[in-house]
């Protein structure tokens, strides 16, 4: 099953909260989930479940968003059900109108889930105004439910509904498995995340992370080498910081992170480079597996 929405209305948190372990980098920043992130829920009676977090929608019209726009497209016409993730704390306005427009005329079963309930009702009501306002009988929506991804409010419902309206089929994966993400796209967002979390909105969209060199060492050392790639000087300079000093506190962050996941000690190396127009450049999206 599918989780779409715009961006920042929390699908990342919601993920992490089902499946009950992080599997998808979290930030306020718009763009933060750049692939399609699977997320993977196994119980022994109910059967097995697989999650897929998107990009955000979100306005923009470089090669890099085009992609984020393709990938969506595939997720949705894949997923067996979607999940429609709303930010109560936002009303409703007209992309959020069209959105559900589009989203009306999917014939599959839709849930809209209605998130971060833990700072109150919002505008909780008039999404759901807006729905049958822009919708023909309500299309194929089941329910409205009422979530905080954050305060983990009607997960397990969440959860049961999602089980009820799933249809029988294989299990996929291992019954330990929560992820098939790559381990160096998850190296990479690790990272990623850290600069989010320490530049906030200094760099919010002029930065990727490529993992060169993914290795174990003697004495069973993991040796990462990454790359952060910014557009201008100035914006190297700001990721880099005086003395050092950011990229010291963002690899110390990320280590213990990465640490935790590969369950090994870690050697993390970060370079940053200047190279305009990344975002645009075939070549280096094709680098970061941005284009199949």
């Amino acid at each position: 099953m599918a989780l779409v929405g715009r961006a920042n209305v929390g699908k990342s948190t919601l993920l992490n909260k089902m499946v009950g372990k992080k599997v998808s980098i979290v930030s306020n920043i718009p763009q933060t989930t750049r692939y399609q992130i699977r997320g993977i829920l196994t119980d022994k009676e109910k059967g097995q479940i697989i999650f897929i977090d998107t990009p955000g929608l979100y306005a923009s019209k470089d090669r890099l968003s085009k992609y984020l726009h393709l990938s969506l497209n595939k997720a949705r016409d894949d997923a067996d059900l979607i999940y429609y993730v709303v930010d109560v704390t936002r009303a409703p306005g007209a992309e959020e109108e069209r959105l559900m427009r589009d989203l009306s005329r999917i014939k599959k079963p839709l849930v809209m889930v209605m998130n971060k309930m833990d700072k109150g009702q919002g505008f909780s009501a008039e999404f759901i105004s807006a729905w049958q306002a822009n919708t023909v009988d309500n299309g194929n929506l089941k329910f409205f439910i009422p979530v905080s991804g954050l305060a983990g409010t009607n997960i397990k419902e969440l959860i049961l509904v999602t089980y009820s309206l799933l249809p029988e089929g294989p299990m996929y994966y291992p019954e330990d498995t929560v992820t098939d993400f790559p381990k160096d796209l998850s190296a990479a967002d690790i990272v990623r995340e850290k600069l989010f979390a320490f530049l906030k909105d200094e760099i919010p969209h002029a930065l990727t992370v490529v993992i060169d060199e993914l290795e174990e060492r003697k004495n069973k050392l993991l040796y990462i080498k990454a790359t952060v790639l910014v557009n201008t000087a100035s914006q190297r300079q700001i990721v880099i910081g005086k003395k050092a000093q950011n990229l010291k506190e963002v690899g110390t962050l990320a280590r213990e992170e990465l640490q935790e996941l590969f369950k090994k000690r870690v050697f993390l190396e970060i370079l940053v480079k200047a190279e305009n127009r990344w975002r645009n450049d075939p070549e280096i999206l094709e680098k970061l597996r941005f284009f199949d």
